[in-house]
């Protein structure tokens, strides 16, 4: 990528990200991207085809560092598989939290956006892999989904902003939940 087009990739992401944030999902057009990142609109439609494109690009980005530390959890076998179960889900739980108006952004443009990013599939079968490991012949598959339906945008926003849980007893439910999973009997 030329110079000048990855400042302007780069622009356009930071646009973005911080036009989400501050009117959520649906509060912002490309052209308000494009101007925000100082760049032509068919810059921005170019790059990234439409909102949802744009939408997509942005949650990836933001999202990089969480799915490396899954990768790194995935393969931490110094560390006990309970232990990187719940870590997992708190770490993403925290991610998901930090990042609620772009996570609900991409729920909205796609319904395969689970919880954070549009790796879902990656996401679950990590979980899922885990879980298997704490709990052999478990149905983990089920267990790994029903977990990150509990860390979707709006299960979260519901949670917290609706019914007044605030974040630390909502993160703290939901990792009782993962906790749960590792020691119910069989499924």
């Amino acid at each position: 990528m030329r110079k000048d087009a990855a400042r302007n990739h780069a622009a356009v992401l930071t646009a973005a990200a911080r036009l989400i944030a501050e009117r959520g999902p649906d509060g912002f057009s490309m052209e308000d991207v494009a101007t925000a990142a100082g760049v032509g609109k068919g810059t921005v439609f170019r790059r990234f085809g439409d909102r949802d494109g744009l939408v997509r690009a942005v949650v990836d980005e933001t999202s990089r560092g969480w799915r490396a530390e899954s990768q790194a959890l995935l393969e931490a076998d110094d560390v006990p598989a309970e232990e990187r179960v719940v870590t997992f889900v708190a770490t993403l739980f925290d991610h998901v939290v930090a990042a609620l108006p772009l996570v609900a952004a991409l729920e909205r443009v796609t319904s395969r956006g689970i919880a954070c990013d549009e790796n879902s599939v990656l996401t679950q079968e990590r979980l899922a892999s885990l879980i298997a490991r704490v709990r052999p012949g478990s149905d983990a598959d089920y267990l790994a989904h029903a977990l990150l339906a509990q860390l979707r945008a709006d299960v979260l926003h519901h949670l917290v902003h609706r019914c007044g849980l605030g974040v630390p007893r909502v993160r703290a439910g939901v990792i009782s939940l993962a906790r749960g999973v590792l020691t119910a009997g069989a499924v």
